[in-house]
């Protein structure tokens, strides 16, 4: 029984714990701050600069010394034989191969036509470009997750829109009926106001499936399957104003241009090294052996003896099947298609902020109209009901002025979430934070 009552009670703390955690609210602060540690984009990205941090550490082998060990032991031998004519007859005499033997030998490079050197100048920019990626990735999810925020809190309150114009279309509803059974109304308002309901309802179903839609997208960002958090904030008003003094130059600040920089740097270096590959390479070589050639036994530790060999080496690749010569051509290819992307990249830029930079000022131009349009509506709503009140307004009247106080609500949502997209957009193509969202 004690097992059985806390066990009971330990799923009624989860299960409450789990509700607790359904419940909470979201903020777009805790948003960004949670998309740095789960976003799976910005893991991967900091995955690939890590993968090339150990590229760079690869590369200080052209410089650093390797040491190999290995070890042979004969366990069936038949050696080869020499004849030698020793005047009264022939001998043979046979080869001494030793049957136990161990080998330690060192390599140092000393050089190479300086194709180490390029291989690590290579590295280290592209190193520094999956730095730059790796932050350009963490902006750009930053913003992502910021634009879809502000467009699931965009959807829910056009479905709190929707659900406020069907509710009053349904109490219209009410009222042109009784009007009808009163004969002030005719069929025709009846059907009139029945095709708006239905309207409105098919509005604020699909109202409903954007928002789920919007906050599974918003977790699928922040690397969640799904999102049922609630969303706390308000759309905000955006000032014109903050795009003033963007200028084309300003382009050169983003990250992933900049990382594109150091690709072609380090396809360059990589260039350089794969061209030396007809430069003699010189190493500096030593072996030390601990072998026995008197027994065959393996543990006869006083039969082994000692050798050892120190030199020079040198390495001369006349041809090698064209090989490196098209390794070399690979890298002068491969730098050309990270150029040409570079200037593809740089020529959109500069579109995007044109037409952003237009998109902005006119959704926040329209912003500034959709409020006064909402204010305006409303008087209208509120003098259409005192109208009806006296006998000077109909329900009609009054239908219409509240068909468009939602609509110009409706309006002013959309106005704001593309003000929102068009400042992120702008963002983006220039790598600035322009704004500071609450």
């Amino acid at each position: 029984m004690p097992f059985r009552s806390n066990l009971l009670i330990s799923a009624f703390y989860l299960f409450a714990g789990a509700n607790s955690f359904a419940a909470a609210d979201l903020t777009l602060g805790q948003a960004l701050q949670e998309a740095g540690g789960s976003s799976l984009t910005i893991q991967k990205a900091k995955s690939v600069y890590e993968e090339n941090s150990w590229k760079k550490v690869e590369s200080y082998a052209g410089f650093l010394p390797s040491l190999n060990a290995s070890a042979s032991y004969l366990t069936m031998h038949r050696y080869l034989l020499t004849d030698i004519n020793l005047g009264s007859g022939t001998t043979s005499i046979q080869a001494i191969v030793p049957t136990s033997n161990f080998y330690l030998t060192a390599t140092l490079p000393i050089f190479d036509g300086f194709s180490s050197t390029n291989r690590y100048l290579s590295a280290r920019y592209f190193e520094s470009s999956a730095q730059k990626d790796f932050d350009w990735t963490r902006f750009q999810v930053e913003r992502e997750v910021t634009l879809q925020y502000y467009k699931a809190l965009g959807a829910r309150t056009l479905k709190d829109v929707a659900e406020q114009n069907l509710k009053t279309l349904e109490d219209h509803l009410q009222d042109v009926n009784l009007f009808k059974k009163a004969g002030v109304s005719t069929n025709y308002d009846v059907l009139r106001v029945e095709v708006q309901v239905s309207e409105a309802k098919s509005e604020l179903m699909n109202s409903a499936d954007n928002v789920e839609i919007s906050r599974n997208k918003l977790g699928e960002i922040l690397g969640h399957e799904t999102e049922a958090r609630e969303l706390k904030g308000d759309l905000p008003f955006l000032s014109p104003e903050l795009v003033k003094g963007l200028e084309l130059k300003t382009v050169a600040e983003r990250k992933d241009l900049q990382a594109a920089q150091d690709r072609l740097m380090a396809y360059g270096k990589m260039e350089s090294g794969a061209a030396s590959y007809l430069v003699p390479r010189i190493n500096l070589v030593g072996q030390y052996q601990y072998y026995n050639n008197i027994t065959d036994g393996f543990q006869d530790r006083d039969k082994y003896r000692e050798a050892y060999q120190v030199g020079v080496n040198l390495t001369w690749n006349l041809f090698d099947g064209m090989t490196s010569i098209a390794k070399s051509k690979q890298s002068v290819e491969q730098r050309v298609q990270v150029e040409k992307v570079t200037q593809m990249a740089l020529i959109k830029a500069k579109q995007d902020l044109e037409y952003w930079s237009r998109k902005y000022v006119y959704f926040c131009s329209v912003s500034r109209s959709r409020v006064n349009d909402v204010a305006k509506a409303s008087e209208s709503v509120r003098l259409a009901k005192e109208g009806r009140k006296v006998g000077a307004r109909t329900n009609t009247d009054l239908l219409d002025a509240e068909a468009e106080l939602f609509r110009a609500k409706a309006g002013l949502v959309n106005a704001q979430i593309g003000a929102v997209e068009a400042l992120v957009n702008l963002e983006l193509a220039t790598g600035q934070s322009l704004h500071r969202f609450n």
